[in-house]
């Protein structure tokens, strides 16, 4: 079996599938539409799109970058209630960004020093890469994971639920969804050859990233959470890994 394959497919589908969804929220909130939403989404992906065809080709970026804008746009129009997630790029607040992107910082570096170690340990040798090129390749996963499985999906389960259950559950389940099946996809061909393994990697990865990074952009925002993910993501590819 070709794993890396295998890992591919499962990943692809899954953001078609939420694609699929966001299209869906576009189509039915259509009137809410606003162009700041589609022009902020231009400028992310444009981001997105320079550090996802540093290393694929250019389909698959172009692919990539097109599921992410309608994955913010979506996420932009389920935002507005105080109780889900929020974007300072939606609402233009640029002069709040600077703060977002410290904080997101600070915050990931024991993070980033824990995963850099466990890379070290289990794969081994560093080889040490560009810092500029390790900074623009983390881009790409920082902004488009953050906004497919979390903006989009978070916010997505705030709104099917609100007026439902209470308030606790709706955040108890949307953090479960966008924590969970975006660890899952990261090693889902380790579920066919080492289910414990599997198991144990998905409580740890959940718990030590996608946790806080579901938290950033539940109690702060949308660039918290980036810069969080982006600061991990560059550490561990200076190394190499």
């Amino acid at each position: 079996m070709e794993d890396n394959k295998f890992m591919y497919r499962t990943w692809s589908w899954v953001e078609y599938l939420i694609t699929l969804f966001a299209i869906i929220v576009i189509i039915k909130k259509f009137d809410k539409l606003r162009f700041k939403y589609i022009g902020v989404g231009l400028i992310l992906i444009s981001i997105n799109f320079l550090s996802f065809h540093q290393r694929t080709d250019l389909k698959t970026a172009i692919i990539g970058s097109f599921v992410t804008l309608i994955g913010f746009v979506g996420g932009c129009l389920l935002t507005g209630n105080e109780n889900r997630n929020k974007s300072l790029f939606k609402n233009l607040n640029i002069k709040a960004l600077p703060k977002a992107f410290l904080l997101g910082i600070l915050i990931a570096i024991p993070f980033a020093l824990l995963n850099f170690i466990y890379f070290r340990l289990t794969i081994g040798t560093v080889q040490y890469m560009n810092v500029f090129k390790a900074a623009l390749l983390a881009l790409e996963p920082g902004i488009s994971e953050e906004i497919i499985f979390r903006f989009f999906i978070m916010n997505a389960i705030f709104t099917l639920l609100d007026n439902r259950i209470k308030k606790k559950y709706i955040v108890f389940i949307s953090f479960f969804f966008g924590i969970v099946p975006h660890s899952l996809i990261h090693f889902s061909e380790l579920w066919i050859s080492n289910v414990p393994a599997a198991f144990f990697m998905l409580i740890t990865t959940s718990l030590l990233f996608g946790l806080p990074m579901a938290y950033l952009q539940y109690k702060k925002d949308l660039e918290t959470a980036i810069t969080f993910h982006w600061f991990i993501d560059f550490i561990r590819f200076i190394g190499g890994y």
